[in-house]
């Protein structure tokens, strides 16, 4: 059985991504604002309380979700059972896409922290980031647990030496003992607008990205769960609108900004705590919690994946467990995609937070209004006031995935606009296919079956054909076969090409005074598999009347000599499964196992 989780544990282990986002929001938010000049940065403290109010409602909101689904409710689910097929789609696209760019951003962020403190290793970044992200692929592949101790450390670290420097910051600054940056004044490049304010807004939305981690999580709680998920999560919210606002109001009294090679939490803490023992802590601290962040995504990525394959919407090979008992096959495709974003954006932060947010505010748009038509349909007790709390969520989000997608377009959320579209329509195809093959494979006549089972004598109704281009040990096993599946109909065929050999070889089939007769077809252009095959299409095969080949193969005793024969057996078989009502049947002979043993030496 599951462990189920205690408070103290579960706010580390489910609320290490979002609240790790305090290391990059209140970044987002100077990156847009000082293009209208050093002055404008004085409005990041508004721009951050902004956040921390929609953050409240969204967590708001999603208590209600918490409540609703002890089950775990995530977005695909509510949107699926509650609003339908394809906007449960869209939800579980973009929140797959989530989970990708969160393992990106994540360790890319992790990196550029412990870099702004070892500033040598800024130009490896990218090499860092790749070797973090194989190095999560691998424990989970190991099958290591999420284990709320092993969270708690780095997570209540983090929080504690953040909360530290906001609280010494600010106390340093009441007191007048807090230098402010020295650098010179930077011009606005372009005009402060209220669009420049609504990018800056997005940008500092990503500090709400993993708040419906939880949601997902109910079922790992102690009981009572949902009523402990939805104190975590109210807990999860404070802090994260603790941390991001004390941020942001230390970057505008010590007056820092972006700058390359050093995060702007990295130049606070140098600030206000020195480059001493609780500096450093504070960016191992921070690296920690950002890779602990992305390792989330490694149990909620594969196990959406096993959903969606569970109701035929991916290939089933993501519900296969591996031999530790993890989905082996979405693991290492979320590492792929990862790896892939890392390596096009080169460890950059700030380029990809754009389609980052994007994706995750249309899970939460989606999700809650399936909440809205869940209490309507639902009217239990107080479900207009529980309806209202989740419509104003829906709207505000919603409201906040179009400022994204209208400021940040260019920047890469037109990546997702391109990217969730293409995910639906495989997800669609993908299940066609298993429609149309489930389709195939139904019983019709049980009737028929039943009293084919029970004849003690059955009619032969196939056609064997064995194609010979020599007599050896091999041809005698496939007529010794083909004789057995059907005594009466066998077609031994040889592809001619070359009339010397082809009569040679008729005049040993003659010779040897085989029984079965020797067919000749002719091949003007040398080749021999869609020769092979247009024969096999010329015995019209059917429902009523199966064509059987026979292959005979020589298995090898090591892979490199495979190289010294040619690959006809194998490209015949790969052609021939596409032909319908066409049985391909191999028979091996392993050169090792076939070899005559030398004789035992007398002992002298």
């Amino acid at each position: 059985m599951q462990e189920r989780l205690p408070k103290k544990y579960a706010l580390p282990v489910f609320s290490s991504d979002a609240i790790s986002s305090t290391a990059y929001a209140t970044e987002e938010i100077l990156l847009a604002l000082i293009l209208a000049g050093s002055a404008a940065l004085t409005l990041s403290l508004s721009v951050a309380i902004a956040v921390a109010l929609l953050l409240a409602i969204v967590a708001l909101s999603y208590q209600q979700t918490v409540r609703a689904y002890p089950n775990g409710g995530g977005s695909y689910v509510v949107s699926r059972q509650n609003l339908g097929l394809a906007p449960g789609l869209i939800a579980a696209a973009s929140l797959m896409f989530g989970y990708v760019a969160t393992v990106a951003v994540s360790v890319a962020s992790g990196v550029a922290a412990i870099a702004s403190a070892f500033p040598s290793l800024y130009p490896w970044r990218v090499y860092l980031a790749v070797g973090l992200i194989l190095l999560v692929m691998l424990g989970n592949l190991r099958g290591v647990r999420e284990s709320g101790r092993l969270f708690a450390a780095p997570t209540y670290a983090f929080i504690v030496l953040c909360g530290g420097l906001i609280v010494v910051g600010l106390i340093r600054s009441a007191m007048g003992d807090l230098q402010t940056y020295q650098g010179q004044t930077v011009p606005g490049v372009q005009e402060l607008t209220f669009f420049l304010i609504l990018r800056a807004f997005a940008g500092g939305c990503a500090a709400m990205t993993g708040t419906e981690a939880i949601s997902n999580a109910v079922p790992a709680f102690k009981p009572p769960e949902s009523k402990n998920a939805s104190i975590t999560l109210g807990l999860m919210a404070a802090v994260l609108g603790f941390l991001l606002i004390g941020v942001t109001a230390l970057s505008q009294i010590t007056k820092v900004r972006p700058e390359a090679g050093e995060t702007v939490l990295s130049q606070i803490g140098r600030i206000v705590y020195g480059n001493g023992f609780f500096y450093f802590a504070l960016q191992i601290a921070t690296m920690a919690i950002l890779v602990l962040g992305a390792n989330t995504c490694y149990a909620g990525f594969p196990r959406l994946s096993s959903v969606l394959a569970r109701d035929r919407l991916m290939p089933r090979q993501f519900m296969n467990l591996g031999n530790r008992l993890v989905y082996s096959n979405g693991i290492i495709a979320l590492t792929a995609v990862a790896i892939v974003l890392i390596l096009i954006f080169k460890a950059d932060t700030h380029r990809m937070i754009p389609f980052y947010a994007l994706g995750v505010f249309i899970g939460f748009t989606l999700s809650q209004a399936g909440m809205v038509i869940h209490w309507r349909r639902l009217r239990s007790q107080g479900w207009r006031r529980k309806a209202a709390m989740n419509m104003l969520g829906a709207t505000l989000t919603g409201v906040v995935a179009v400022v994204i997608l209208s400021t940040k377009f260019v920047q890469g959320a037109w990546i997702v606009v391109a990217a969730v579209p293409v995910l639906v329509a495989m997800f669609y195809l993908v299940n066609r296919h298993y429609t149309r093959v489930a389709d195939v494979l139904q019983l019709r006549d049980v009737e028929a079956l039943r009293q084919l089972s029970e004849e003690s004598e059955v009619e032969a109704r196939t056609t064997v054909v064995i194609f010979v281009a020599q007599v050896n040990s091999l041809t005698a096993r496939a007529l010794a076969l083909a004789r057995a599946l059907s005594p009466n109909d066998v077609r031994a065929v040889t592809i001619s090409n070359d009339p010397v050999q082809t009569e040679r070889l008729r005049a040993t089939w003659t010779e040897l005074g085989i029984k079965v007769p020797l067919e000749v077809v002719d091949s003007p252009y040398r080749e021999f598999v869609k020769t092979a095959v247009a024969y096999v299409r010329s015995l019209h095969p059917s429902v009523e009347h199966t064509v059987t080949v026979v292959v005979p193969e020589l298995v090898v005793e090591h892979w490199w000599e495979e190289l010294l024969h040619n690959q006809d057996a194998l490209r015949l078989k790969g052609s021939l499964l596409r032909e319908p009502w066409v049985v391909v049947m191999s028979i091996p002979l392993h050169v090792a196992s076939s070899r005559p043993k030398a004789p035992p030496v007398a002992p002298g």
